[in-house]
């Protein structure tokens, strides 16, 4: 019996987890899959997977996922029949022993409104419903993703010498402050199996949005236009235009997500072939040092 603390996963690892994934998935009727990526949290030091062993066996698993300073995402897995003995509030106290380091991180429990057992085990830590996620998929035919011989933008895949431009559009975007904007836009740049697109217009600079590649599966996140474009049909032109270039690479599985609040996005997507496939729940709890130990 043991607790493994990680920065960084593995292939025996990521299988581990996976199989531990299926079995509760299957239990819980829930869809979504466990962010194991640790290459996007701002600190590259900093433990986010934490896995406890009975007999050497994976009971439960942990995951951090914290891309900015302000806020970590908890996702977690227990085996169903090691549920209600202490097994995920002993990983939870090492994963805020940790975010201790980071005194102003809120924690942000992910959950899936089906899950009974997930949900019971937030209610005990008095975290509060923060907002819902939708998780969509690609469901639209080849046929739509045709690039527009009029097409307005010209579709570009950034590098390094664009970081600072994309940074500031990042700012403009998504009200990002500085040091997060370039935390979370140079590591696409840097990684290997992430693409940060741009959108050219009249040679300026107006939309970004990023793909990390996993298996066979594209996820698109980071996307927006400039404020001073937006309202013109240019998102919508974006989107499909990196939609035909993954087209172009023969990945036909993508996915991207959404916050439910943001009406204009969600319209967007479901415009473009989006379906949404999975909802999760955030549920809030103010200062990672506020669980009881």
């Amino acid at each position: 019996m043991g607790i493994k603390i990680l920065n960084k996963t593995s292939k025996e690892i990521t299988e581990q987890i996976r199989e531990v994934e299926i079995i509760c998935k299957t239990y819980d009727k829930i869809n979504g899959n466990m962010y194991l990526d640790t290459s996007l949290n701002f600190s590259p030091e900093m433990k986010s997977l934490f896995l406890f062993y009975k007999d050497n066996k994976l009971i439960s698993v942990l995951s951090i996922f914290m891309p900015t300073a302000a806020e970590a995402e908890i996702s977690a897995y227990t085996l169903p029949e090691y549920r209600r003995k202490g097994y995920f509030k002993k990983l939870l106290i090492e994963a805020t022993e940790e975010l201790k380091k980071y005194k102003k991180a809120d924690l942000l429990f992910v959950c899936e409104p089906q899950s009974m057992d997930g949900k019971e085990a937030i209610k005990k830590l008095n975290a509060e419903l923060h907002f819902t996620e939708y998780f969509l998929r690609y469901k639209g035919s080849a046929s739509y993703l045709e690039i527009q011989q009029f097409s307005k933008i010209k579709l570009q895949e950034a590098g390094l010498k664009d970081l600072e431009d994309i940074v500031l559009l990042g700012q403009q975007v998504f009200n990002y402050s500085y040091g997060d904007a370039k935390s979370m836009i140079q590591k696409p740049l840097e990684a290997d199996n992430r693409t940060q697109y741009i959108a050219i217009l009249d040679n300026r600079l107006i939309g970004m949005g990023a793909v990390s590649f996993e298996s066979d599966e594209a996820s698109i996140f980071g996307l927006g236009i400039s404020p001073k474009y937006q309202g013109k049909g240019l998102g919508k032109e974006f989107l499909n235009l990196i939609l035909e270039d993954l087209k172009k690479k023969e990945i036909q599985n993508v996915s991207i997500e959404v916050d439910s609040s943001n009406k204009n996005a969600f319209n967007l997507y479901v415009k473009c072939g989006f379906e949404v496939e999975t909802t999760y729940d955030y549920y809030r709890k103010r200062a990672a040092s506020n669980i009881q130990t």
